[in-house]
């Protein structure tokens, strides 16, 4: 637990990438393989989910250190962050031996959930008091599920590489899937003579695009890229078995076969073995339905014969990663594309079964023109894939770019505002914002965190703290005084908000300091941005017969 302890706080007092995967090598090379295997699994995003409720730990924290809950409540609003709070009261100088990572979590932390209370509270005291003040913070981050390292899973993957000499995209690989500390060891992961094995039945890591910064013509030849629509979807891959069985793996990595059992009807026509990168879209007899259509169905298990007829939905092809156990990835794009139309070209007509359709010009300039109608056909911009590509693990610059369409804009207020998380922890830096109704008032339509500068969030927070109007919880009223121009990609009827909207993906675009509160926009133009949304039509190469299935020509 102390080598665990120093490796959280080193990493978090460093900024730059190398240095990290410098100190990641370090204590994996020195650490229990007990120990590392945890680590591992925790920067490969998973957590220990409900250990305990938060209420309950202030009140823990309030008798053990004998102050009352308001004051607790006090120190974490000056603090920011409630594992910090934590640790600063209840740490002791404890002299105790330290015990393993392994051991911490085993005992203290993996039991909580299926304890009674008091047996909980024994249990926390008992850690307290075996704790040193440098394990304290970690140890809470663990417990409360912020923990954050600042490490992504691709560097994860590149320090264990280094280590095991083996290539990146195969300890993706091995992390990859529903996996426990029980059931897969370091030497599981390292082991070069596996290398081969690709786990043929577990998806593949996902291979994601960079935002195109640059002009589209500074690509070079419009004719070595592949241009495909951007959909508006989830990211998923559909894999086969040997055995006749298969999966939906979300880029979240989790598992949606439940939520959509009609996709996995597709699984008996689909050789085995096989491995489909693409999207899970909402598409009725008219075609593609917009995204706000397809969220009734997220989270939904086992939905029953109505809503899939009402909701229906289909996965939406780009990419064939595997097939008949052979590992495509390293085929060039445009080979695989022709494997892939091969392959979709032989399916029955019925099955929610589809290919992106390509999108081809003469010239980038054609292309832009074209990029205009995307708002309109439902879809997010243009994916631009280097014909060349391999399917690489993560975010690989140089080979695929999304080119989406201008964000929607709009000028709002702030009236609330909460501290952030992390190294923002202390300063009120996530903001609710408000535009004028039809009778005057500031209504809330988004919260945004993102945006800002460190020098703006740290004024906005000065200001924040001079101009509270109230406290509701961990949310702070604000004095309506500073309007933020906000970015979003498209509104949809809310029934859970006052205002009767919601935005996807709001963001800070600009402070707005010329303006006054009285000029920012009204819920009718924000009205006015949904009904841009619904105008959805086809995209090229699409048409459907008189049931909604998809025809290609």
């Amino acid at each position: 637990m102390k080598k665990f302890a120093s490796l959280f706080h080193d990493l978090d007092s460093m900024t730059k990438t190398n240095e990290r995967l410098d100190r990641l090598i370090t204590y994996f090379e020195s650490a229990c393989p007990k120990d590392s295997i945890w680590v591992c699994w925790f920067l490969s995003g998973n957590r220990i989910k409900g250990a305990i409720k938060t209420g309950e730990l202030r009140s823990f924290l309030s008798e053990k250190v004998n102050l009352p809950i308001w004051l607790i409540e006090e120190c974490h609003d000056r603090v920011g962050d409630l594992a910090e709070t934590i640790s600063l009261l209840a740490g002791s100088s404890s002299m105790n031996k330290s015990i393993s990572l392994d051991e911490t979590i085993r005992e203290f932390l993996l039991p909580l959930r299926a304890m009674e209370s008091e047996e909980r509270k024994i249990t926390l005291y008992r850690a307290w008091d075996q704790l040193s003040m440098d394990e304290m913070l970690p140890f809470h981050k663990l417990l409360t599920g912020g923990f954050r390292m600042g490490v992504s899973k691709g560097n994860l993957c590149k320090a264990l590489a280094r280590i095991g000499n083996v290539e990146p995209a195969v300890i993706a690989q091995r992390l990859s899937g529903n996996w426990t500390c029980d059931d897969l060891t370091m030497e599981d992961i390292l082991d070069p003579s596996d290398e081969g094995k690709d786990r043929m039945n577990r998806p593949f890591p996902f291979c994601l695009a960079s935002p195109l910064q640059e002009k589209a013509n500074s690509l070079g030849e419009v004719g070595d890229w592949q241009v495909e629509w951007k959909w508006d979807g989830i990211r998923a891959q559909l894999l086969t078995t040997g055995g006749g069985g298969g999966m939906l793996w979300s880029r979240g990595e989790e598992s949606i076969d439940e939520s959509f059992p009609e996709v996995l009807e597709c699984i008996p026509h689909l050789p085995p073995d096989l491995c489909m990168d693409g999207e899970i879209l909402a598409w009725g007899r008219e075609g593609l339905r917009s995204f706000s259509r397809l969220q009734k169905r997220l989270g939904r298990k086992n939905p029953g014969p109505s809503i899939q007829r009402k909701e229906p939905v289909r996965f939406q092809a780009y990419d064939l990663l595997r097939i008949n156990g052979d590992d495509l990835r390293s085929m060039p794009m445009e080979k695989r594309r022709r494997r892939l139309e091969d392959l979709l070209n032989k399916m029955p007509a019925h099955l929610p079964l589809g290919i992106s359709p390509l999108v081809e010009e003469k010239d980038w300039n054609d292309l832009g023109i074209r990029r205009k109608e995307s708002r309109d056909r439902g879809v997010e911009g243009f994916m631009l894939k280097r014909k060349d590509s391999k399917y690489e693990s993560g975010r690989v610059k140089g080979s695929w770019f999304k080119w989406k369409v201008d964000p929607f804009l709009a000028d709002m207020v702030v009236v609330s505002a909460q501290l952030g998380h992390g190294k923002r922890a202390n300063l009120y830096s996530d903001y609710s914002l408000a535009v004028w109704d039809e009778s005057g008032n500031l209504v809330t339509v988004a919260k945004a965190y993102s945006g800002l500068s460190n020098g703006e969030i740290e004024e906005v927070d000065k200001f924040v703290r001079k101009n509270i109007t109230g406290k509701f919880g961990p949310v702070r009223g604000v004095n309506p005084s500073l309007v933020f121009e906000i970015a979003f990609e498209g509104v949809q009827a809310s029934g859970r908000h006052k205002s009767g909207v919601a935005l996807r993906f709001p963001r800070i675009h600009r402070w707005r300091k010329d303006k006054k509160i009285e000029e920012a926009d009204t819920l009718e133009v924000i009205r006015g941005y949904a009904g841009m949304n619904e105008n959805i039509s086809m995209a090229d190469g699409y048409k459907t017969d008189v049931d909604g299935n998809l025809l290609l020509f």
